[in-house]
């Protein structure tokens, strides 16, 4: 009997500055909540340019960075957990060195804004997989979903359509399916 082989999305995050971030970023929003205070009542300031930033040439509609900017302004706790996982790279470095030991076998997709990390992403889960497909979106910065959804989505769904049929089948015939 062969092991089911199910895709999966992994950010390998190894050192950082490797997926091509202004250098100033990280540090500054690794900082134990100064960040927040400084932040708190500027989102429009401090995450206008972030978007701004990492958006490369074709920018991200107003009504979507405003959307966002307001989510993390709504909620002390979101500005924080926006912060948190820049807070957590030093543990997820070390997560991933110690991942790196036991390589993926399973199929991966990295897929990579042309104007952001691009083939990094690919190359960088290549560190760690055996089966992996990267595509780089073309006219994309960071902000994939928005900057190129059709694309995006044309990638995902020719990627998972091998597992189509057998989700459902695994579904089916699992203990807990429906029954007559």
């Amino acid at each position: 009997m062969s092991a089911c082989r199910s895709p999966t999305l992994w950010l390998p995050i190894t050192r950082t500055g490797s997926t091509g971030w202004p250098s100033p970023r990280p540090p500054f929003n690794q900082l134990p909540k100064i960040n927040e205070q400084l932040v708190t009542g500027r989102e429009d300031i401090f995450f206008g340019a972030e978007f701004d930033a990492s958006a490369g040439t074709d920018k991200l509609p107003g009504d979507a960075i405003k959307y966002y900017i307001d989510t993390l302004a709504a909620d002390p706790d979101h500005l924080r957990g926006s912060f948190g996982f820049y807070r957590a790279l030093p543990v997820t470095i070390a997560q991933n060195e110690q991942r790196k030991t036991r390589r993926l076998t399973l199929p991966v997709l990295a897929i990579g804004g042309e104007e952001s990390a691009g083939e990094g992403v690919g190359t960088t889960m290549r560190l760690v997989a055996d089966d992996v497909q990267a595509v780089v979106l073309a006219g994309s910065g960071h902000w994939v979903a928005e900057q190129a959804p059709e694309q995006l989505l044309a990638t995902l769904a020719a990627f998972l359509a091998p597992y189509r049929g057998a989700t459902a089948a695994a579904h089916s015939s699992s203990p807990h399916a429906a029954r007559d």
